[in-house]
């Protein structure tokens, strides 16, 4: 068990650190209006939850988004346990990850939807979005940058 923390603390900590603070973003912001950078970035009052998943597609199918997330999460996790990888960059990208996709879960799960707030002033057509959302987008482009540029399979080591 021991084991098992040395190799994933940064993990663990950033999926509790990723759903505190979307969590807490929701709670401050959502259903408020303001503009954090002039022409770049508010917060808009959202009157409905996002009963869909990324650009509102699959809307009023949140059971089928639970039960896509929880797939995703064990089966990331799964591949997480089995590989053991040590590289940091995969550590953040996974922490961000399980974190976001957890953090929009507990949306589905006790409102039904996700709470969506933060948009781009400059591009309008730009679909509303929030910090696990951010997460995600980031983590996933991490692991691909892990994936494309760090990852050696065995046996392909120089």
């Amino acid at each position: 068990m021991k084991e098992f923390f040395k190799l994933n603390w940064l993990k663990i900590t950033l999926v509790f650190v990723v759903i505190g603070l979307d969590l807490l973003t929701k709670e401050v912001f959502y259903g408020t209006d303001h503009t954090v950078l002039p022409y770049l970035i508010g917060i808009r009052s959202v009157s409905a939850l996002n009963t869909g998943g990324a650009f509102s597609m699959f809307s009023d199918k949140t059971w089928l988004l639970i039960l896509i997330s929880v797939i995703f999460v064990v089966i990331i996790a799964i591949f997480d346990i089995m590989t053991k990888i040590k590289s940091k960059v995969y550590s953040v990208a996974i922490g961000f990850i399980v974190g976001g996709a957890i953090g929009n879960f507990i949306d589905r799960i006790f409102l039904g939807g996700v709470r969506d707030f933060i948009f781009f002033d400059f591009w309008k057509s730009f679909p509303t979005f929030n910090v696990a959302d951010s997460f995600l987008f980031i983590g996933t482009i991490l692991l691909v940058i892990y994936i494309i540029f760090i990852y050696k399979p065995k046996g392909k080591e120089k």
